[in-house]
Formats: C-alpha cells, sequence, structure tokens
C-alpha cells in the first residue's frame, strides 16, 4: 500500500524541497498568492489557487496530498500564466497611452517653441529695419 504516487519521491519531491529551501520553511496551513496590498489584481484570471496543506500523517493521507499538490501545481501554473500575459496586455496599453500622451506634449512644445523663434526672428527682422532707417536719416 506504499505507492507513493509513482515516482513523486523520486522526481516532485526533490523538486519541493528545493523549493522549500529556496523559500524557507514550509508552513503548515493553505496559502495562496496574492497581489500586493493595494496592487494590481488582474482581470479575467478568477482567483488564485488555494495551495492544499500536505498531510503526511500516513501512507494513504500523503498520497491524497500529492494528488492535491499535483492538482494545485496545474492551476497555479495556469493562473500563473494568466497573470502573465493579463500584465502584458496591460503593461502594453499603458505604454501605449504613455507613448501618445508623451507625444502630444512633445508636439505642443516643439509648437511653442516655433513660436517663440518665429516672433524671435519678426522682431529681429523689424529691429534691423527700425535701426536701418533711423540709421539712414
Amino acid at each position: 500500500m506504499m505507492d507513493m504516487r509513482g515516482g513523486f519521491l523520486a522526481r516532485g519531491f526533490m523538486a519541493l524541497c528545493g523549493v522549500a529551501a529556496l523559500v524557507g520553511p514550509m508552513s503548515p496551513v493553505a496559502v495562496w498568492a496574492q497581489p500586493a496590498a493595494g496592487g494590481w489584481t488582474p482581470k479575467g484570471c478568477g482567483a488564485a489557487p488555494v495551495a492544499p496543506k500536505v498531510d503526511s500523517a500516513d501512507v494513504s493521507r500523503f498520497n491524497a496530498s500529492v494528488d492535491r499538490v499535483n492538482a494545485y501545481e496545474k492551476a497555479a501554473r495556469t493562473y500563473a500564466t494568466c497573470v502573465a500575459a493579463a500584465s502584458t496586455k496591460e503593461q502594453a496599453a499603458i505604454s501605449a497611452d504613455a507613448s501618445a500622451r508623451m507625444h502630444r506634449v512633445h508636439e505642443s512644445a516643439a509648437q511653442v517653441q516655433k513660436q517663440v523663434s518665429d516672433q524671435f526672428a519678426r522682431l529681429s527682422a523689424e529691429m534691423k529695419k527700425g535701426h536701418d532707417h533711423l540709421a539712414a536719416r
């Protein structure tokens, strides 16, 4: 009765332990991924999957935990892929909007600079004309 879900210990458990070593001790309670407080929330991805609690009280419970962890891994990868796609889409929209706004600002500033330059050229020509007129007397 010790099936331990067909090689899970040989592959997944070591990977799971490796991840646990990277992130620190594993909490005994179920947790789920959430954006930072007040942060961006993806649209269309649904709720983040909840990480299951691993129960290693006996082989049967551990095998059930393996099944829940595998299901969670699949759901979490799907959710993470959706979040990445939604993030990319929204960032592209923000970038396009910012580029359009910057273009409008640049064009307006360039127009003001041209108007000022034209006014200086006109005033310079008028000053020269006035100077020449007065110098000829």
